[in-house]
């Protein structure tokens, strides 16, 4: 019986994966933003290594956060994808709307919500 505790305690050990901290802090982030996508909730800015970061929208306030597209901003961001348990398959794309899907390489959502307003 003893022997048998052993082999399923070794069982056990050896099914285990590495363990892989997974934290929803936010942190901070440079990227190129390239392109956007909006809906009435939600703008998702497009950055060059094609990242995605979700900014709700801020229904209180008329002031916006100016962004320019090609140019570098540094972002406050929790990040999303990161968020998904490691092993489980889920497609890399972000459902906008019925008729528009995102594939990205991370996902990540602004810390705060915020209006955006796109400078071409």
């Amino acid at each position: 019986m003893k022997n048998i505790v052993v082999l399923f305690i070794l069982f056990i050990y050896s099914c285990q994966t590495n363990n892989v901290i997974i934290s929803s802090k936010p942190v901070n982030i440079i990227r190129k933003i390239v392109s956007f996508k909006e809906n009435e909730e939600v703008n998702i800015l497009i950055a060059d290594n094609n990242d995605i970061i979700e900014v709700f929208k801020e229904n209180s306030s008329h002031n916006c956060k100016k962004i320019k597209l090609g140019k570098s901003y540094s972002l406050k961001i929790i990040p999303v994808s990161d968020l998904i348990q490691h092993g489980v398959e889920s497609p890399n794309e972000y459902i906008l709307n019925d008729s528009t899907l995102i594939k990205y390489n991370h996902y990540y959502t602004l810390e705060k919500n915020q209006n955006i307003c796109i400078i071409k």
